[in-house]
C-alpha cells in the first residue's frame, strides 16, 4: 500500500529482511533506500549478525538519505539476579532516519514524508533515532536510549 503522504510503497523484501532481523536475529542491521524513481522503499544493504555498529554507520552515504534498523545488544543490572552485580542481556531494535545536511532537498523531503508510513510497516521497532551528521549516530547515543 502506498504511503498517503508521499506515494512511496514498501517492497516485500524490506518487510522480510526486517522480520529476519527481529524474529530470527539473522542480521545485525538492514539499510533501506527509496529507489531512484521515488516509488518504493527497497533494501540497500544487509549487515550480517557479526557486524559491528561501525559497519552500519559506514553503510550510510555522506550525501544521501537512508532508513536503517539496528539490533543493539546490551546488558543491564539484574535486580533479581542472585548475588551482587548480576547482569541480564537485552536487545532493542532502533529505527534510524539518516538525513545528512549535504543530501539533496528533494531527497530529504521524500524521506521525511515517507518516514512514518515506512515505520508502521516495521512492527517491532522500539526506539527512533534521527541523525543529520555522524556525531548524532554513535554507540553512546544508542546507550543513552537504553538506560
Amino acid at each position: 500500500m502506498a504511503n498517503a503522504a508521499s506515494g512511496v510503497t514498501v517492497s516485500e523484501e524490506c518487510k522480510a529482511r526486517f522480520q529476519e532481523l527481529r524474529l530470527g536475529r539473522a542480521h545485525r542491521f538492514v539499510v533501506f533506500k527509496i529507489d531512484d524513481a521515488a516509488q518504493q522503499v527497497v533494501v540497500d544493504k544487509v549487515g550480517p549478525r557479526d557486524a559491528g555498529f561501525d559497519e552500519l554507520t559506514a553503510s550510510l552515504p555522506a550525501d544521501d538519505c537512508r532508513y536503517a534498523v539496528y539490533d543493539h545488544d546490551f546488558t543491564v543490572s539484574e535486580s533479581t539476579a542472585a548475588g551482587e552485580g548480576g547482569e541480564a542481556a537485552r536487545s532493542k531494535i532502533f529505527f534510524v532516519s539518516w538525513s545528512p545536511a549535504t543530501a539533496d532537498v528533494r531527497s530529504k523531503m521524500v524521506y521525511a514524508s515517507s518516514n512514518e508510513g515506512f515505520k508502521k510497516e516495521l512492527d517491532g521497532v522500539q526506539i527512533d533515532v534521527q541523525a543529520t551528521e555522524p556525531s548524532e549516530l554513535t554507540l553512546d547515543v544508542l546507550k543513552d536510549h537504553t538506560n
